[in-house]
């Protein structure tokens, strides 16, 4: 039989059937001949932006899904991702897009603000350590997805699949409404098509950033040698800086920073400092040109003395100072240097218009064990530029009055949560940083091996806890091969890969700017109930809170910082949730719900529900089946307890509309 062809096996199949001999077994080979032949030599579906699609299959993604449904804001760049699986060998396969047009309408959305890649991997030998199995997504060794090509043509081997990334930018007056693609993959004869459905919402995402993010690059000869640029090139240097900058703020970062290297000090022939401020000026400028940059940082005044990060000292650095007259350059120590240096700083900074967006560095990653002494350094710092707020990414909470940004790796923040939430209290700003291969615990890590959705959590977790900023100290930070031996940091150094000009951005780059995205989404509900409140009498005002609901909602993502979800249905119904809530907040009856415990909290079977907030005047309410009073004003507060499935369920009424809201708790 084996030897048979096609249809002849199919034959001898029949006359098996027939004499009921072999049946099940001729039959399977008869079906899976048929099968093969029936198949297309390519085959497309859509899969979340979320997760990673292995080429070797690993993990089964869902293949399901029959076209791409996505939904933002105006102005906003969402992704969208489908995977393509070779049944043969597939050459020179591409990608082309139509354009998103409204069903119905003459509404469209130009072709070129939709973007593809075809996601490439880097090759991880050994998984992160510290992890656990299940905190990974795939053991090691392996290739895993991160990087977004800019081939325009690939070659697929059979039996593989291949990933096509989407970023799709929404024009900031696009008209609210459902739009449609088709996105075509062909490779030779082979041709097939996906639709994808854009949901465009009647909100604009704001320009301004509500969250400060930043990611340190790197421009050693290093760097430079993997893009192609000699070091003696300021020019090919500069270039390479405005790439840099666009891609950052096309991802929301918001925050850069400038070293003090490229302050040249001279010592004039009167034993006088001076400073040449030229090549700051411009480096920083081309960061201020984007116009979407809020704060600079500047490069460390003090570091770790000679026993390094476990000793006890922090010492201030010394300085290049070059005499004027030889060209000679000496080592200056910092007690001598800064006092001077430092008030000529700040004066340079005040006649730029540069004074109130700089934040001053004075050691990295302080720790209990050489805190006082990084206090001390801090300390003579101040003195001599106390206009300039400090900023330091530290392990430890006792910085008293010395530091007014606050920047904790998280495993230390979830561990000393009360310590850093009084800090809070006591009006210190806290951001937090990661580095992926020292995190312990079940925390959101940026590592190639850990799920992807976790890289853009975090900035959920920023709006759960009330936390303004995020810190990597990769942007770019590469190994020697970023691409085939990423070393120690399993990628987690950077967030893009070089190339010839620019960079290629990665996934966990473009799950970074939607986590940012999502943040924002977050206030615009916030903001939304605050102009609202703004209106309200004093005694209903008092009692809103307008960041409350926005941490409800966040909850459902963030429970807390070792508890988060990895669903992207998850994260997606609650994007979601927070977009239609705004959208609610102007459709009559208007209401303004709070509840005290907030949302998803525990509580007991017999507890009261606090119940309070504000109704539009002329509404009548009812909780949980119980008539409540409206005041004049809107007020309303009563005391309830909640269902025995643990739902607080408000039934509003005037006499244009009604609506129903409700909240739940966990009883036990």
């Amino acid at each position: 039989l084996t030897l048979c062809e096609e249809g002849i096996s199919m034959r001898i199949a029949v006359r098996f059937v027939r004499l009921g001999t072999f049946v099940a077994a001729v039959s399977l080979a008869a079906g899976a001949a048929t099968t093969a032949a029936d198949q297309p030599p390519l085959e497309v579906f859509a899969v979340s932006d979320l997760v990673r699609v292995f080429e070797d299959g690993y993990g089964n993604p869902d293949r399901k899904l029959v076209d791409m449904s996505v939904f933002g804001l105006r102005g906003e760049t969402i992704s969208a991702q489908f995977a393509l699986a070779a049944r043969e060998e597939l050459k020179e396969l591409t990608v082309s897009i139509s354009p998103l047009k409204m069903t119905g309408r003459s509404a469209a959305i130009p072709v070129g603000n939709v973007e593809w890649n075809f996601v490439e991997g880097i090759r991880i030998e050994q998984n992160t350590p510290k992890l656990l199995k299940s905190d990974l997504i795939r053991p090691a060794p392996a290739w895993f997805p991160d990087r977004l090509s800019d081939k325009r043509t690939v070659s697929v081997p059979r039996g593989s699949l291949r990933a096509v990334y989407l970023t799709i930018k929404i024009p900031s007056d696009a008209e609210a409404g459902e739009y449609r693609a088709d996105v075509t993959s062909s490779s030779g004869s082979a041709r097939v098509s996906l639709p994808l459905l854009l949901t465009v919402y009647p909100l604009r995402l704001p320009d301004q950033r509500h969250v400060m993010a930043t990611l340190w690059f790197n421009y050693s000869n290093r760097i430079l040698k993997l893009h192609g640029i000699d070091p003696k090139d300021a020019d090919g240097l500069l270039d390479l800086l405005r790439a840099y900058a666009k891609d950052m703020v096309n991802h929301r970062q918001n925050v850069f920073r400038i070293n003090f290297d490229t302050v040249e000090n001279i010592r004039t022939a009167e034993g006088k400092l001076m400073y040449d401020w030229s090549l700051f000026d411009r480096w920083a400028q081309v960061f201020w040109e984007t116009g979407r940059m809020d704060l600079l940082e500047t490069g460390f005044l003090a570091h770790f003395g000679k026993a390094g990060w476990r000793g006890r000292e922090v010492v201030l650095r010394d300085f290049p100072v070059k005499d004027e007259s030889t060209g000679k350059v000496q080592q200056l120590p910092g007690k001598e240097f800064l006092p001077q240096f430092l008030p000529a700083f700040v004066a340079h900074l005040r006649e730029k218009g540069w004074l109130n967006k700089t934040v001053l560095h004075i050691s990295d990653e302080p720790s209990d064990h050489n805190v006082m002494s990084w206090r001390e350094a801090s300390d003579f710092i101040h003195r001599y530029a106390p206009e300039l707020r400090r900023l330091d990414a530290i392990e430890s909470p006792h910085f008293l009055d010395r530091l007014e940004i606050w920047v904790p790796k998280l495993d230390h923040l979830a561990t000393w949560q009360s310590a850093y939430e009084e800090a809070q209290r006591k009006g210190y700003e806290i951001w937090y940083y990661t580095v992926g291969i020292f995190q312990k615990g079940s925390l959101p890590n940026k590592t190639v091996d850990v799920p992807l959705i976790e890289a853009r959590v975090m900035h959920w977790l920023n709006y759960r806890f009330g936390l303004l900023g995020y810190l990597h100290w990769g942007y770019n930070q590469w190994s020697e091969d970023p691409y085939k031996d990423p070393g120690t940091h399993r990628g987690d150094g950077w967030h893009v890969y070089p190339k010839r000009g620019g960079v290629l951005d990665s996934l966990r780059w473009e799950q970074m700017r939607n986590g940012l995205q999502d943040y924002e989404c977050l206030w615009l509900l916030q903001d939304k109930v605050t102009q609202i409140k703004a209106g309200l009498s004093s005694r209903v005002a008092d009692l809103i809170q307008p960041s409350r609901r926005g941490v409800e909602i966040a909850s459902q993502v963030v429970q807390a910082y070792n508890n988060f979800t990895r669903d992207p249905a998850v994260l997606y119904a609650a994007r979601r949730q927070a977009i239609e809530e705004i959208l609610d907040l102007d459709k009559s009856p208007r209401i303004i719900l709070q509840t005290n415990p907030p949302e998803h909290s525990q509580v007991a079977n017999d507890s009261a529900i606090d119940v309070h907030g504000w109704a539009e005047p002329g509404t009548i309410l009812k909780v949980n089946g119980q008539a409540i009073p409206v005041d004049p004003d809107g007020l309303f507060l009563e005391q309830l307890p909640p269902s025995k499935e643990g739902t607080i369920v408000l039934e509003a009424e005037n006499t244009k509309a009604r609506k129903t809201i409700i909240r739940s708790v966990n009883s036990s």
